[in-house]
Order: structure tokens, then C-alpha cells, then sequence
């Protein structure tokens, strides 16, 4: 007879080598395609869960409407501020309304890259035209 040996010994399944990118294209869109059913599932509460939890999702739906008005009425003052305060402004002084609200140029144009810590591949074209 063998003796007993508790050492346990485990085997993986087979192993599957990389999947080709056709293979993965359309891994991709299937999964894509089926996301709009993954959709949470339905609590299953009695009568009275229920009836509590529509209680608390209504009331934290109120909380959070009223909270959301109180900000709305907070911009709309600063608002409502700052247009009393320009109109002021540009009865006071019309050089300093104007001056406040000159549109400023762009620092930089367009075409300039970012500054970098490393030199650039391309080196900068200064005589760029449109």
C-alpha cells in the first residue's frame, strides 16, 4: 500500500496564447453592442423596503434639488452684482468700462508648441506662414 501524501496539486487549464487583433476587434464591439443590457439589477424588497426605500430616494431627490436651487440663486446674485456694478462703473467712468472690458490678444500664437525640458525633434520654424 502507498503511503498518504497531503500535498495537494494543482493544474490549469489550458492556457491560450495572445489573441490576435482581429480577434480582439471584435471581442471589442461585442462587448460594446451588449453594455446597454448590463443594466443593475431590480432590488428585491418586500412591501414595506419597499415603500422605505422610494421614502429616502425621494427625499434625498428633494435634498438635492433644493440644494442645487439655493446655487443657482447664489450665482444669480453674483450675477445680478456684477451687472449692477458694471452699469455703475460705466456711468462713473466710461474710459475705465472700456478699459475693463478691452478684449485682450492672444500672448502666443497658435502654432507655438509647449516648452519642453528636452530639445525638439523638429527644430522651430520662425518664418511660419499661413
Amino acid at each position: 500500500m502507498k503511503p498518504f501524501n497531503p500535498v495537494a496539486v494543482f493544474v490549469r487549464g489550458k492556457r491560450t496564447g495572445p489573441v490576435s487583433p482581429s480577434t480582439q476587434k471584435v471581442v471589442n464591439q461585442l462587448s460594446a453592442l451588449s453594455a446597454s443590457r448590463k443594466q443593475p439589477r431590480l432590488l428585491k424588497l418586500c412591501d414595506e423596503d419597499l415603500i422605505k426605500h422610494k421614502t429616502i430616494m425621494n427625499a434625498w431627490t428633494l435634498y438635492q434639488r433644493k440644494k442645487q436651487q439655493r446655487q443657482h440663486e447664489q450665482l444669480q446674485k453674483q450675477y445680478d452684482s456684477i451687472q449692477e456694478a458694471m452699469e455703475e462703473l460705466k456711468a462713473i467712468s466710461p474710459r475705465h468700462y472700456h478699459w475693463a472690458n478691452k478684449v485682450e490678444e492672444k500672448r502666443f500664437p497658435l502654432e507655438m508648441r509647449v516648452p519642453t525640458d528636452y530639445p525638439a525633434d523638429k527644430p522651430w520654424v520662425y518664418n511660419y506662414k499661413k
